[in-house]
């Protein structure tokens, strides 16, 4: 089978854009060239609407399969699959490798083998796509661990939701081509092939969940950190004002005292004794250390 690898060439037909071609399964990078090619195998559809769904998606019939798949994140392109049983083409900013569509060189050959191979090539990539996505949120939660922030924390737990629903669909994709629900595929030519990306697509849907769960963990142990704080700085708090008014009780006598000496009224019989001022100091002093020993009982010095 012959290999055609060019960017911006034209093919036998005149088509415009083609980014590869290996036989009968083409590759663009341009949803115009992608739409002039089908229309020339006598289809006309939207192709544009289509991919700027933010979903999977297909459309079957008797002599075609189209399937959007949505690579994860707004920003990100959809892979669209045009399948008919001896053509196939697919737009995708990321070019498929040559070697691995040679690898199935037995299959290309089959009733629909090509149809089969280039759509498992291309969940095969997108799934690799989500994997170093999810790795790269772990880094994220890493960070989140030694530095808690909680902006930070919220927008990583959508992008977890966004991932988990990409996943899911992604999942439900690939268990109706298990199930042979559409004509133009027919996985059993690689049926351990599309096991082992189903078992891979299970295991990275367990894995996004486990490190939501951790993200979740990371709040609680913040939450629980920022509480320990508060209390602790209540519990301070307590001290001072338990202190303050002990301080208070303690020298307000004394001041009581003190204040009844202030007053001037013309008959103040204590004020003739010479023996009256060194009594109220030691009273005062008495009533201080009392109320001393009695708060540190109580501790609140």
């Amino acid at each position: 089978m012959g290999e055609l690898i060019s960017n911006g060439s034209k093919n036998g037909n005149g088509t415009d854009g083609i980014s590869y071609q290996n036989g009968d399964i083409l590759g663009f990078d341009n949803i115009d060239a992608f739409s002039k090619a089908v229309e020339a195998l006598g289809f006309t559809l939207d192709f544009s609407s289509v991919i700027e769904l933010n979903t999977d998606f297909t459309e079957s019939s008797d002599k075609y399969l189209l399937c959007n798949v949505k690579e994860y994140g707004a920003d990100d392109l959809n892979n669209l699959l045009f399948l008919t049983e001896k053509k196939a083409y697919i737009y995708s900013k990321d070019r498929l490798r040559p070697q691995a569509i040679q690898a199935f060189e037995d299959v290309l050959a089959k009733p629909f083998g090509k149809s089969t191979v280039l759509c498992f090539l291309t969940l095969n990539k997108v799934l690799d796509n989500h994997k170093l996505k999810l790795e790269a949120m772990v880094q994220k939660i890493r960070a989140l661990e030694d530095k808690f922030d909680m902006t930070e924390y919220r927008n990583m737990g959508l992008e977890f939701d966004r991932l988990s629903d990409r996943l899911e669909e992604f999942y439900d994709l690939l268990i109706r081509l298990q199930e042979r629900s559409y004509r133009q595929m027919d996985t059993q030519y690689i049926s351990f092939d599309y096991r082992v990306l189903l078992a891979e697509s299970v295991s990275l849907q367990r894995r996004c969940r486990r490190r939501l769960n951790t993200l979740k963990e990371l709040r609680q142990d913040y939450e629980m950190r920022a509480t320990d704080d508060l209390n602790k700085k209540i519990v301070n708090l307590n001290d001072i004002v338990k202190k303050l008014t002990a301080l208070t009780v303690i020298f307000m006598i004394p001041t009581v005292i003190s204040s009844h000496f202030g007053m001037n009224f013309h008959w103040m019989p204590e004020l003739s004794h010479a023996w009256v001022y060194p009594t109220v100091i030691a009273i005062q002093v008495i009533l201080v250390i009392a109320g001393i020993i009695i708060f540190r009982k109580m501790k609140w010095l």
